[in-house]
């Protein structure tokens, strides 16, 4: 795609990373280029900083329809909802509608693997970086992480490359009007999330099977056996296609299923020695190690990565253990199926920080695991914590139980300090909010990284 002289508007400059990629990439390939955000001037410094000397407009703290008239090209953001009506209006004038994945797909040299999921795509995607880079490959790791701009790392990327991305539902939809998908695919399970953005959850699925649906039957694809919705995948995948299954003990290709759906034969899972908490992270390794075997990794690289792996900041880490308490830094648990898979992977005494924003996703069994194994419950003010805690009242009526939680606050430090004060030698003080992280923070990054200081200066 050549971008010389073309009118480009970058909708969606943010903090992490993809807006700034996309703006740097279309000033250097040559367009005249503007950014448009509506978050203010003061919060977006950084950024503005980050491309400072490069010939970009900024108009930030609003949206003017005049620039959306004015754009060849509109580069949105991730995060900006397909049916904005200023890209419609773009669109209406004559406007392409790109995002920055998709560049990055139609000018990249190496080979693609791409990561997606409801949750455990970060840590799926980084331990198979870290398996790659220990097997001496040239690797490089992209995508959906924060404060990576993936676009940036095309003048390092050779043919001889392995690409490893983290995709959300987001970017693989700016993979479908080009009809392309990574050259190895992974997808870690399914759950509602997302569906104040999509109209369902079969919407929310389709965009993230974009990840296998335009492979060629070279391709790979690597599925949770165990999860309906990526089983049901499994079955669509148009390339060489393999599940993996903890409940089953292994990894197994497609071709071994029989009628019923049961495979024949199975690859044992033999990386049993994981520092990493909880079901949900033995499923993760079992999609990094099956895929890195297909790739070529021998066993002896793999278990050594994995070993060495101690998981993903902000994502069930251990921040510290002060006087007998271990601190858990949860912060990217966006979802009730997050907090629920937070709690099942301890079985220490837990004083659980929660609560946030909601995205009106179901709480299903949550608030049950919130009364059956949490001593003591903080929350966090949101109107996700106001759908909670009625829900956590009927749950201890039904079990008998008093009810755990010791208050709803409005200031951060406050919970901290209430929660602190809840803990004995031997629990583990979980933060793992279930919510969104909007109006007490910018982001879950900001609001994990809140935690570790307090934690840190206990």
């Amino acid at each position: 795609m050549d971008l010389r002289g073309k009118r480009v508007l970058v909708m969606g400059l943010g903090l992490q990373g993809s807006g700034m990629a996309a703006a740097r990439y279309a000033a250097q390939q040559g367009a005249i280029v503007r950014v448009t955000d509506m978050k203010s001037p003061d919060i977006l410094a950084p950024s503005v900083r980050a491309l400072a000397g490069l010939p970009i407009e900024f108009i930030l703290g609003q949206h003017r329809e005049e620039d959306f008239i004015w754009a060849d090209i509109v580069i949105r953001n991730p995060g900006v909802p397909r049916t904005s009506p200023y890209l419609l209006l773009a669109q209406e004038h004559g406007a392409r509608i790109e995002m920055e994945i998709a560049l990055f797909f139609l000018n990249c040299p190496g080979r693609i693997i791409g990561v997606t999921g409801t949750r455990g795509k970060t840590t799926t995607s980084t331990l198979l970086y870290e398996i790659l880079r220990e097997s001496g490959a040239r690797v490089v790791l992209g995508g959906n992480v924060a404060g990576v701009e993936t676009l940036s790392l095309l003048p390092e990327i050779t043919e001889e490359t392995l690409v490893v991305l983290e995709l959300s539902s987001w970017q693989l939809e700016g993979l479908a009007p080009h009809t392309i998908s990574p050259a190895v695919a992974v997808m870690t399970n399914l759950y509602p999330d997302h569906l104040n953005t999509y109209s369902g959850m079969e919407e929310y699925a389709e965009a993230k099977a974009n990840i296998f649906r335009y492979q060629s039957e070279k391709g790979i694809a690597v599925f949770n056996y165990e999860n309906p919705w990526t089983r049901r995948f499994g079955l669509e995948a148009p390339g060489q296609t393999w599940f993996t299954s903890v409940e089953l003990g292994g990894s197994f290709p497609r071709e071994v299923l029989d009628e019923h759906g049961k495979p024949s034969r199975i690859e044992p899972f033999v990386f049993t020695e994981s520092p990493l908490a909880g079901k949900h992270n033995r499923e993760n390794v079992m999609l990094a190690t099956t895929t890195a075997r297909l790739l070529g990794v021998d066993d002896a690289t793999i278990a050594r990565a994995v070993r060495g792996f101690r998981g993903v900041a902000h994502r069930l880490a251990e921040v510290r253990t002060v006087n007998g308490v271990r601190y858990i830094n949860d912060s990217t648990s966006t979802t009730p199926v997050a907090g629920q898979v937070a709690i099942e992977a301890f079985r220490e005494p837990l004083v659980l920080v929660a609560g946030g924003n909601t995205k009106h996703l179901p709480l299903d069994a949550w608030p049950r695991l919130i009364v059956e194994r949490c001593r003591d419950v903080v929350l966090l003010s949101g109107n996700g914590t106001d759908e909670l805690l009625p829900a956590i009242e009927e749950e201890a009526k039904k079990q008998r139980k008093e009810n755990p939680v010791r208050g709803v606050f409005g200031d951060f430090q406050q919970a901290m300090e209430t929660a602190v004060s809840l803990t004995k030698p031997g629990d583990v003080l979980l933060f793992s909010p279930g919510f969104t992280s909007f109006g007490m923070f910018q982001n879950e990054f900001e609001r994990g990284d809140r935690f570790v200081a307090f934690v840190e200066k206990l």
